[in-house]
């Protein structure tokens, strides 16, 4: 048998390699952790976006179920004006606690607008009308302030219409 003149070293690294399984490591994990911030941020911004969605959604149930009870027609002859304002009160308490309720990112006393109830319709010609109203909530950055590089969903926004007969 011949001797090629070849040494088997197992576990013993060749002198040549040292340190590269650290390199490559520390070159991987600079993207991997980018990544994962990256992720975070979005899943944040996901979820407060779902938040606002079901919000959104119980506003829209709070003028059905005012409407509903016969209490506050909006196209009531004389008791409109009042009526509209009782459910626009109405709306934006049942927004604001279903958002409490959710943990969303932030303060909602601050960050929420609710605009005004948009009531369009030929009340009470017609008897059928809609509502509409928008949600904005600015999401404060999860990393501070953003710059050239770096950005994060900040404006969420959410739109409801609602349908519904005139009680006349």
């Amino acid at each position: 048998m011949k001797h090629l003149g070849l040494r088997l070293h197992i576990g013993v690294p060749v002198p040549r390699q040292r340190g590269v399984a650290a390199i490559e490591f520390a070159l991987i994990a600079v993207f991997m952790i980018i990544m994962l911030l990256g992720l975070a941020v979005y899943w944040r911004a996901f979820q407060a976006q779902q938040s606002l969605t079901r919000a959104a959604g119980d506003g829209g149930r709070a003028i059905l179920s005012v409407l509903a009870a016969g209490v506050g027609d909006p196209c009531h002859p004389q008791q409109a004006i009042a009526n509209r304002a009782s459910i626009q009160s109405r709306v934006e308490q049942s927004v604001r606690a279903s958002l409490e309720r959710s943990d969303i990112p932030g303060t909602v006393a601050t960050q929420l607008t609710v605009t005004a109830i948009q009531w369009q319709g030929a009340c009470p010609s017609s008897g059928i009308g809609s509502a509409s109203f928008e949600l904005r909530y600015q999401l404060a950055p999860l990393f501070g302030s953003t710059g050239q590089w770096i950005t994060e969903p900040s404006q969420l926004y959410e739109k409801t219409v609602v349908h519904f007969a005139s009680m006349l």
